[in-house]
């Protein structure tokens, strides 16, 4: 599959949202970074908190890993959900979050680049209402993991290590 142009527009995670009519809302807030800033700055539960991680893969790809904000990725079962050798996986670098329409401190799992592999932790699946990225640290998405999980078409996995 040909790559997108690296200096082409993105639409950002918010963008997505509101063109594919899926309920959501938005907090603006304070930049954060993680989940203490999450508690602590805008005392959100950390049952509802999730978070996106973003790697790239030796070919240049993308992969968003999904799961609860208390919960480690085991890359071994990352890789094989996205269909990578672990040794061609890595976290992204801050800076190559534009390329998703994104910054650090707002990873999300909607992202509108078709190159890009989603997985979700299975856990995710049993999540009610969830807060994650919006693109940026300054907002937060609010939303049913339900519908989160239909408009994006993840893989499901056991993430979590």
């Amino acid at each position: 599959m040909p790559q997108p142009e690296e200096s082409a527009p993105v639409q950002s995670p918010e963008e997505v949202l509101r063109t594919s009519g899926v309920p959501f809302t938005v907090l603006d807030h304070v930049p954060i970074v993680g989940q203490a800033d999450a508690e602590t700055k805008l005392g959100l539960a950390t049952e509802q908190l999730l978070k996106t991680m973003v790697f790239r893969t030796a070919d240049g790809g993308f992969v968003l890993a999904a799961l609860p904000v208390t919960g480690r990725v085991h890359y071994g079962r990352l890789a094989r959900a996205a269909g990578v050798p672990r040794s061609k996986l890595r976290q992204a670098e801050p800076d190559e979050l534009g390329l998703l329409g994104m910054e650090p401190g707002g990873a999300s799992p909607v992202c509108a680049r078709p190159d890009v592999v989603t997985v979700f932790d299975a856990s995710v699946t049993r999540m009610g209402i969830v807060y994650c990225g919006s693109g940026r640290a300054d907002r937060t998405v609010r939303i049913q993991a339900a519908q989160l999980i239909e408009l994006v078409e993840p893989t499901i996995e056991e993430l979590s290590s």
